[in-house]
């Protein structure tokens, strides 16, 4: 039975996406082969594909940092054919994410949807330039939401059931309703081929991401200023606590906003932001979600007594970034 919903849905949002061609130098072992003499041949530039999405009618693009991080030229065709030159305006390599910019008009940006309320089991269709292979849709479902450490990227992922290959990568993943929820990333594959164990991006870091670039011409980062350290089974039965699970502070920086709002060193962080917290990862990721400049609740367990505190988040300064990234 056709879907004529879900024809309309595609047909709305595929001229939003595009095509990522990019050349990258040769590699240093070729160039230093010709250096020498021991190659009679100039290598050649290399072509790479990707996917990506305008998100603002300025021209504006996201997708993969991976996608154009050697690249010394990068193209975008667009659904109605042409090939336009691509500057790239700001990146967040931690996160994967790449913000580019094209001259053009008749442009239709997608729209970003609210990552946060996506659910497990919930319909997604990723779009794509497989292979090269333009306008390319698949359909799946959310498999599983929080999947860490499996790429580049410092998030969490979405795990999904939509089959993706190389060139997919930077792509939308979208919901019923056409919004964006996520960035095609990266598949687990033992044959190279798509398995139906895709992840991407939650939309909610890369709009934070682009928000930044558009607003302050980088990317800012939430700090909350503390050093922390995993609670586990033999720690805590050391501590004498009844709880496996949390992060337990080591010391506050100075004028940090933990220290401002009275968080103190053999604190238990339970909760950040109304979410449980169960390890130091966590606790990262939740603090890298959170807006600058909003105050947030923490719940945390200080010599066996559970204490609410409010924790107004700042924009991380220069001289923490040598240090641990809470």
């Amino acid at each position: 039975m056709i879907d004529e919903e879900q024809i309309h849905l595609i047909a709305k949002v595929i001229p939003s996406v595009v095509s990522i061609i990019t050349t990258d130098a040769p590699s240093r072992e070729e160039l230093l082969r010709e250096f020498f003499g021991f190659s009679h041949q100039v290598s050649p530039a290399m072509n790479k594909m990707g996917s990506g999405m305008i998100v603002s009618a300025q021209g504006h693009i996201i997708t993969n940092w991976h996608v154009v991080r050697e690249a010394i030229q990068v193209m975008v065709q667009l659904n109605d054919g042409r090939t336009l030159p691509a500057k790239l305006t700001g990146f967040d390599v931690h996160a994967d994410i790449a913000i580019l910019k094209i001259h053009a008009s008749g442009l239709v940006p997608i729209s970003l949807g609210d990552s946060d309320l996506v659910k497990v089991g919930q319909q997604v269709f990723a779009i794509g330039n497989p292979f090269g292979l333009q306008e390319t849709v698949t359909q799946g479902i959310i498999s599983a939401k929080g999947r860490r450490a499996m790429s580049e990227a410092a998030n969490e992922f979405f795990q999904t059931s939509t089959q993706i290959n190389p060139g997919n990568s930077g792509g939308p993943l979208i919901n019923i309703h056409g919004d964006v929820i996520g960035i095609n990333n990266f598949i687990i594959s033992q044959s190279g081929g798509a398995e139906g164990l895709s992840f991407a991006i939650p939309s909610n870091v890369a709009h934070r991401i682009y928000n930044d670039i558009i607003q302050y011409g980088r990317v800012t980062r939430p700090w909350f200023g503390v050093v922390t350290r995993s609670l586990n089974p033999a720690l805590a039965e050391h501590l004498g606590l009844k709880i496996t699970s949390g992060v337990l502070i080591v010391t506050t920086f100075p004028s940090s906003p933990a220290e401002a709002a009275g968080l103190q060193p053999g604190d238990l962080i339970v909760t950040f932001n109304g979410k449980s917290i169960t390890d130091r990862v966590d606790l990262r990721n939740r603090i890298t979600e959170t807006e600058i400049g909003k105050e947030i609740p923490v719940t945390l367990l200080r010599h066996g007594t559970l204490i609410n505190l409010n924790v107004k988040i700042q924009e991380e300064p220069q001289v923490s970034r040598e240090h641990l990234q809470d």
